[in-house]
């Protein structure tokens, strides 16, 4: 898949989190959408409900863009989350406290859309911005 396919792709799936909208996840989400990570429920709805969960506990949420490589069926997308936690996340109660982390997804692409995709954020960084460990 070309570059400009795929950012489109990426523009949807950046603008699902950035407005807390999972209705953005039906323009770049295949039918059979697979997530293996264990903290997300199966297929698209699993990813909605997790759009929702993130849109509820962090205030002013940020999903951007730093990086895109494409490279036959996959696109491997760098990104930076940010916000405000309002809510608990991750088990880690309501803070109040801004964070920034990175984020490094695996996008698996068929039929022109993502159909399965990895993802690897800094939970380390994250959990300290929050105040659950020292830095």
């Amino acid at each position: 898949m070309d570059r400009a396919s795929v950012q489109q792709l990426m523009e949807h799936f950046l603008a699902a989190y950035n407005e807390g909208d999972p209705r953005h996840l039906d323009h770049c989400l295949h039918p059979e959408y697979r997530h293996p990570n264990p903290a997300v429920e199966r297929g698209i709805e699993g990813m909605r409900a997790a759009i929702r969960r993130w849109a509820s506990t962090v205030e002013d949420l940020s999903l951007t863009l730093d990086d895109l490589v494409v490279e036959g069926d996959k696109a491997v997308a760098r990104m930076t989350f940010s916000g405000r936690q309002v809510g608990p996340i991750l088990g880690i109660p309501a803070s109040g406290r801004r964070f920034s982390v990175g984020l490094i997804d695996i996008f698996l692409i068929e039929d022109g859309l993502f159909a399965q995709h990895w993802d690897e954020m800094d939970l380390l960084g994250l959990h300290r911005q929050l105040g659950a460990l020292p830095d």
